[in-house]
């Protein structure tokens, strides 16, 4: 690395923990600006590759245990670094193809690795709290009901069914949110590499999404252990199942892009079938069993259903 590298490696790494730390000042744009505290981080790394983002991560890590202490260092490598590390590092891998030629990972592997890294991370948190001997599921109902008591909302009925909804997938929801996140700033990165001829790989098409036969493995070890567990196992085993459906989730989509790029109307279709989506309480559970079928009988052939492969049959 050049010095100029390092230096943009390391004001990346301090633009970084600048956003990470907006959160404090209670401020709602400053909240929403520190959601995207990992774009600096994917910035550099899908730009200059792993060892300079690995030069961004430890800047900011440095910067806030000098000005922040241990719990915000803490949080930021777990939350913001340490998946932009990984996310990146898995996506520049690149191995040989059928005919020999360097290929760059299939996104589906990205998307499955990072689901089961924050499945482990999810069943290290709650097995922890298990393990002090407390009821996961009464630790999360009292602390909605704190939370709602403490800014004035009576717990009337329909607070306490919401309350219940997030006690029963609560981590599940944290974490995908946090999931999403962390995908969306990569997707935001590349888009601006790529608009700016400095990225190290192309964007690969949701069509052509693959996801790694071990995924479905894990799923159905996380389904199986809610069947025979119960308690706190059953708890954790719910909420690891539903992170770890979300590769199958992009999986249902991408049979979806594929079958609708057959058709000359393809946003059209697209457009209509994500606002039912969206406004539909069971699309997402849908989707993800279209994912699995597509995943165990491959709905697409061996590649993505276009129009330019059906035109070549």
């Amino acid at each position: 690395m050049s010095s100029r590298d390092t230096l943009t490696s390391i004001g990346a790494g301090l633009g970084s923990a600048l956003l990470f730390l907006l959160v404090l000042t209670g401020s709602p744009l400053a909240l929403l600006l520190s959601y995207f505290g990992h774009l600096p981080l994917f910035l550099i790394g899908l730009w200059q590759g792993p060892k300079s983002l690995l030069v961004a991560a430890l800047a900011a890590c440095a910067a806030l245990l000098l000005l922040g202490g241990v719990m915000p260092f803490t949080v930021f490598l777990i939350v913001i670094a340490g998946p932009a590390t990984m996310l990146t590092r898995v996506a520049l891998i690149m191995r040989a193809d059928d005919s020999g030629k360097p290929k760059f990972i299939q996104p589906g592997i990205i998307l499955a690795v990072m689901a089961l890294a924050v499945a482990v991370i999810v069943t290290i948190v709650l097995a922890t709290v298990a393990a002090e001997g407390l009821e996961i599921k009464e630790v999360i109902a009292h602390f909605f009901s704190t939370m709602y008591s403490s800014m004035g909302v009576p717990l009337t009925t329909e607070v306490q069914q919401v309350i219940a909804i997030f006690q029963a997938y609560f981590p599940a929801i944290a974490a995908l949110s946090w999931y999403l996140m962390v995908l969306v700033n990569a997707m935001i990165a590349q888009a601006i590499l790529i608009r700016a001829g400095k990225n190290l790989r192309p964007t690969p098409s949701l069509a052509s999404l693959e996801l790694p036969g071990w995924s479905l493995f894990a799923f159905a070890l996380a389904g199986a252990s809610i069947a025979f567990g119960d308690g706190n196992l059953a708890y954790i085993a719910r909420n690891v199942a539903v992170v770890l459906a979300v590769p199958f989730l992009f999986q249902g989509l991408a049979l979806i892009h594929g079958q609708a790029a057959r058709w000359p109307q393809k946003r059209l279709i697209l457009t209509v079938f994500y606002i039912v989506a969206v406004l539909s309480s069971w699309s997402f559970i849908a989707i993800c069993g279209l994912g699995i079928v597509e995943h165990l009988i491959r709905l697409r052939g061996n590649q993505p259903m276009t129009r330019s492969n059906e035109e070549d049959r």
